[in-house]
């Protein structure tokens, strides 16, 4: 097993997949990473849907509308976050009122999702851009339940190396203080 930051340096968003399917072992596995993750006040309000065969091929449509997305058409599984009323706590939702937390969850989770997913040798590329509509029809998703992300899942294809990250500087994104 890798460390957490050797994780985080070579998870990457995959642009190259290979078509053969994920086994449904590592599928349940990052289902559990997912439902393990933590949420304020325990609240996990989330639905998680794991999409494989022809169900994947509708999300594919979902998520190409328009040209978008297009190197997913090889991508054999895709996981499709769907945002849940959160409750709170009385105590807690008084002091916050509107803020529930929710989307910063759904981040939390969706990290420890693609963290696990490199840790099982599997590729993911988290997508914003889809036919959120169009998902909720085809996936029997309430009208009124945020799509919030789909992650792409699946194997790399070969010769699709490693990336080098670029980011910022430690000093243009933290301080230390004492």
């Amino acid at each position: 097993m890798q460390t957490v930051l050797d994780l985080m340096r070579t998870r990457q968003s995959c642009r190259n997949f290979d078509p053969r399917p994920v086994e449904k072992e590592k599928l349940e596995t990052l289902v559990e990473a997912f439902r393990l993750s933590p949420s304020a006040c325990n609240a996990q309000p989330w639905k998680l849907i794991l999409a494989t065969g022809e169900t994947a091929a509708q999300v594919r449509e979902c998520v190409q509308e328009g040209g978008r997305n297009k190197f997913t058409d090889a991508c054999p599984a895709f996981a499709v976050l769907v945002e849940e009323t959160a409750v709170l706590k009385p105590q807690v939702a008084e002091k916050f009122h509107s803020q529930t937390f929710a989307q910063m969850d759904i981040g939390i989770a969706t990290a420890h999702y693609c963290l696990a997913a490199t840790d099982l040798g599997l590729s993911t590329c988290i997508l914003g851009w889809m036919n959120a509509d169009k998902l909720k029809k085809a996936l029997g998703i309430a009208p009124e339940k945020p799509v919030r992300l789909v992650l792409a899942t699946g194997y790399a294809a070969a010769g699709d190396p490693i990336r080098t990250k670029v980011r910022k500087p430690v000093e243009e994104m933290a301080e230390f203080r004492d």
